[in-house]
């Protein structure tokens, strides 16, 4: 198993034991580079929790990634949690590219702060200032429905969509819910399925 995948297939589970889960709030409360997104984000919930960015330096050969989290400081835990890498492909956008992996509490207590949550952070926050890379395996558990989800609604709200290939970096525009749903039964109906992608964008591309 490739280094990459190790540290994916440790990434849910590290949040879902309570002792790393209130070691990550711990972290990412008291790091510096720790700022409130609500406002900007859009984002309301019970005083009891917070929306943070926090800008940490993640990995030494890594200093382009951010993570943003809901916290529950009653709780002291984590029960949104993003992490976001950005990344620069010039021949897409002059704007950094941003890819995210994502995790979310199954726990029923924290449904209603959890409700609107991914909508905020991806289109209100995260796509008002980068490019949005969207995969269907950028989330455990459901991502064919969660990349489903999120794609239809950055449509719904006016947004550019384009299916991406990662490899020769081609956008394929996603103009209507019709033409989602065709790619989507394209992809499903596959003898090979490939991961879906898509870039989510406030200007036209490429630009």
């Amino acid at each position: 198993m490739s280094l990459a995948a190790q540290k994916r297939d440790s990434f849910p589970g590290s949040l879902t034991r309570t002792a790393d889960n209130s070691a990550l709030y711990a972290a990412l409360t008291t790091a510096r580079g720790v700022s409130d997104i609500g406002e900007p984000a859009d984002f309301s919930a019970e005083s009891d929790y917070r929306l943070i960015r926090v800008d940490r330096q993640l990995e030494s050969i890594s200093v382009n990634e951010f993570e943003i989290a809901l916290v529950n400081d009653v709780e002291l835990s984590v029960i949104y949690y993003a992490k976001i890498e950005l990344l620069q492909v010039p021949e897409v956008s002059s704007r950094d590219i941003a890819k995210h992996q994502v995790w979310r509490s199954a726990c029923m207590c924290h449904t209603e702060a959890l409700r609107d949550v991914s909508q905020r952070v991806l289109l209100g926050y995260i796509a008002q200032r980068y490019e949005l890379l969207l995969a269907e395996d950028a989330v455990f558990g459901d991502g064919k429905f969660y990349w489903h989800r999120q794609v239809s609604l950055a449509l719904e709200l006016g947004f550019h969509v384009f299916s991406y290939d990662e490899v020769s970096r081609e956008l394929r525009p996603i103009p209507t819910q019709r033409a989602l749903s065709d790619l989507q039964d394209q992809a499903w109906s596959s003898t090979r399925p490939q991961t879906q992608r898509a870039i989510i964008s406030i200007f036209p591309l490429p630009r």
